[in-house]
């Protein structure tokens, strides 16, 4: 397929004895273990189905460990890869059918988490280069000859399950840190034997693996690897090193997939970029890869464009793009690059609601263990039909147009709007601001946000696109909902700052009030609140400018998020030198002068130029209009009914609009 705009994005390309039919590969993803447990099982085929329906070229299943001892990082059931009957193989097969349905490659991923692993009840010990303690205080025990050639030996047998149930290739994970970077690296494989010291030594063992799994699958069967360029730590591996080992196995694999970082650091090396990282950050690595090998080098990485995807191709950094999270947001990212489609695209804004990172990653801050985090996995903030709720929701046919009244133009009532009209109905939505947006707005100007920015605009854009009746600049009050008379009401209205009973807080600014009118915002800013809006307000002053303080009444910043988000956004503002006062209480602002008390009941006076408060939100009321709508079905969405994120009022506009009947 080609197309005038990305011409290079839609070239088929060969790898082994296969045709991609363009340059975009899905990522692994989906543990693909968890569909081992029926109650999600179905959860997991739709996931990967829908990317091999999206268009991709080819569909990578993530995270087959190599075996049940010391591979795997979660307690997944045991799966015997030496049987090709039962209900575990047929579970791959069905993977393989879901995929190829749709024309796709049907790629998998093996893995052996090396010393990263944490053994579960009963399990030995984990197994790395050297004998050693882990971060986790687990004692890992340094691999034997004997112990080389059994993984060597599992790796192959879980690649001819892989082929037996209809896989066309495999994707080898060699890279962030698992046991090929143990063993390739001169930072974690300090042998002294035969597999350590030059890089030749340390490639021998990671070689005998490939050379094992070519062996059991032969020559017209796919082995892609997957590697960190860089490990992004002081004596890890260098690009040149992973460049010349790309050379030593070119023989064995297909094509080389370029990543970053470490599995144990992910935000720092970004191996799980954050939307601080510039988009396609990777590209520079795979250049340099590609100078190393003939072979097709692909790339992943904060590519969430078709765009950009062109531009890395054209300008040779790589021959083709691997898309992650992207392919979560959007599986249709593909087949609309292809239709010219791209302004309808959802962009990936890199927010970790997908996969937040896990507590065997050290994250301890999630809130759910790792095994059921593989059972969250792949839900997206922006792309309600992620969500079980959704995907596996019985929603009432529409069996007629509806006159339907949508109050509020934020996401959550552009969302319904759209979905309803899509449905068939007659739809109004008004707002009483000059735009659609809501408190999404607030993203024309931030710096960090030009993603949800975008989020924003395709919303708008996919409702210009519709017979969507919009009023703007108008109060939608009870007599209003009288006149209109509509057959079913949709409120979704938001929600009002919180002002809590501080004196002198009534002079002070609301956070939001930062993004307008910048020229008014003094140098010296203290922020009340350090939840997430006033971090995130504050590291927007903070960049354009200003020197920002932020004084939190508890004793943790930004406790409404975790993860990997967190780590980032609290990296980011160390970088931008935010001052952060935990367990101080604000009790009073006068002019520029804030009163504070420590947890010691100290009290001291904080001098700023501006002051500003983010201390919560609250729901407004909606009594008055859901009264005046009589007996007709009244949908209350988004903040109206509680404080929630973008997430929740895309997922609720969703549902209201399917709700409809």
């Amino acid at each position: 397929m080609t197309n005038n705009h990305f011409e290079h994005l839609f070239q088929t390309m060969r790898v082994n004895n296969k045709t991609y039919r363009n340059r975009i590969v899905s990522a692994p993803m989906t543990f693909a273990l968890s569909a081992m447990d029926p109650n999600i099982r179905e959860k997991c085929f739709r996931q990967i189905e829908v990317r091999a329906k999206g268009g991709a070229a080819a569909v990578t299943l993530g995270e087959v460990d190599v075996n049940f001892t010391d591979a795997n990082r979660l307690p997944f059931p045991f799966v015997d890869f030496t049987s090709f009957e039962g209900e575990h193989f047929r579970v791959f097969q069905e993977y393989v059918r879901r995929i190829h349905k749709y024309n796709a490659i049907a790629l998998g991923e093996l893995c052996h988490a090396g010393s990263e692993k944490v053994p579960f009840v009963g399990q030995p010990e984990p197994i790395g280069p050297i004998d050693m303690i882990n971060k986790d205080g687990v004692h890992v025990h340094a691999a034997t000859r004997a112990d080389m050639q059994r993984i060597a030996h599992d790796f192959a047998v879980a690649a001819t399950f892989m082929q037996k149930a209809g896989f066309d290739g495999l994707t080898v994970h060699a890279g962030h840190g698992f046991l090929f970077t143990q063993f390739l690296s001169e930072r974690t494989n300090i042998r002294t034997d035969e597999y350590g010291g030059t890089l030749e030594n340390r490639a021998k063992f990671p070689i005998e693996i490939l050379q094992s799994i070519r062996k059991a699958v032969g020559s017209n069967f796919i082995i892609d690897i997957r590697l960190s360029a860089e490990e992004g730590v002081p004596n890890g591996m260098t690009i040149d090193e992973t460049g010349r080992f790309v050379q030593m196995i070119e023989d064995l694999v297909d094509s080389i997939h370029v990543s970053e970082g470490l599995y144990t650091d992910p935000v720092t090396t970004h191996q799980f970029s954050s939307m601080f990282v510039p988009h396609g950050f990777n590209a520079k690595s795979s250049a340099i890869i590609k100078q190393y090998t003939k072979l097709p080098v692909g790339v992943i990485g904060g590519i969430n464009s078709p765009a950009l995807a062109e531009e890395i191709i054209t300008s040779g950094q790589a021959d083709f793009v691997i898309l992650g999270r992207q392919m979560i947001c959007d599986p249709d990212f593909p087949n609309k690059a292809a239709a010219n489609r791209e302004d309808e695209i959802r962009r990936c804004v890199r927010c970790y609601h997908c996969f937040p990172g896990s507590p065997e990653e050290g994250y301890m801050d999630i809130p759910y263990d790792g095994l059921t985090l593989s059972q969250k996995v792949g839900i997206c903030a922006l792309n309600p039909a992620t969500d079980p709720d959704i995907m596996f929701g019985t929603f009432p046919k529409s069996d007629g147009t509806r006159k339907v009244l949508i109050i509020g133009g934020g996401p959550g009532g552009m969302e319904a709007a759209i979905v309803s009209c899509d449905r068939g109905h007659d739809v109004t939505i008004v707002d009483d601001h000059a735009k659609l947006g809501g408190t999404l707005c607030f993203t024309d100007t931030d710096i960090d946000k030009t993603d949800l920015c975008n989020a924003k605009n395709r919303l708008i854009r996919l409702i210009k696109k519709r017979n969507i009746r919009v009023l703007l600049n108008t109060k939608a009050n009870a007599d209003f909902i009288r006149k209109e008379q509509p057959n079913v009401l949709i409120i979704a209205i938001g929600a009002a700052p919180s002002v809590p009973p501080i004196k002198g807080l009534d002079t002070a600014k609301q956070a939001m009030e930062a993004y307008n009118h910048s020229e008014t915002i003094g140098k010296n800013i203290i922020m009340l609140g350090g939840g997430l809006v006033g971090c995130e307000v504050g590291l927007q002053l903070a960049k354009t400018g200003h020197t920002v303080t932020i004084v939190e009444m508890i004793d943790t910043i930004a406790k409404d998020s975790y993860g990997m988000y967190r780590e980032a956004l609290m990296k980011e503002m160390n970088t931008y030198g935010i001052k952060m006062m935990v367990s101080t209480r604000c009790t009073e602002v006068s002019g520029n002068s804030v009163h504070v008390v420590d947890k010691n009941n100290s009290e001291r006076i904080l001098m700023a130029d501006t002051v500003y408060y983010a201390l919560g939100l609250k729901a407004l009321q909606t009594e008055e209009l859901k009264k005046a709508a009589g007996n007709i079905p009244v949908f209350e969405i988004g903040n109206c009914i509680h404080v929630g994120q973008v997430d929740i009022a895309l997922k609720e506009g969703y549902i209201a609009a399917m709700s409809i009947h």
